[in-house]
């Protein structure tokens, strides 16, 4: 999350900040109590998004990452 907010500033893009601030608020409860399916497909679209803008950006080492956590959830 904070390298994609490095490569790819909020203030330059509201789509990443948005992006950003829905996966931190993921990561957080997910700390806080168990998730579960539901919540994992919550999540998808929005990492689906900003995998999208990284590739706009030509950050193609972040969405490499990211298109493992989309495997990951999408599991």
């Amino acid at each position: 999350v904070e390298l994609a907010a490095e490569a790819m500033p909020p203030q330059e893009d509201p789509r990443v900040g948005e992006c950003l601030e829905v996966i931190r608020r993921y990561l957080e409860s997910s700390t806080e109590s168990l998730l579960n399916s539901e919540d994992e497909k919550q999540i998808q679209p929005v990492v689906a998004a900003l995998l999208k803008i990284a590739v706009e950006y030509r950050q193609f080492l972040i969405a490499g990452r990211l298109q493992e956590i989309a495997r990951h959830l999408a599991h």
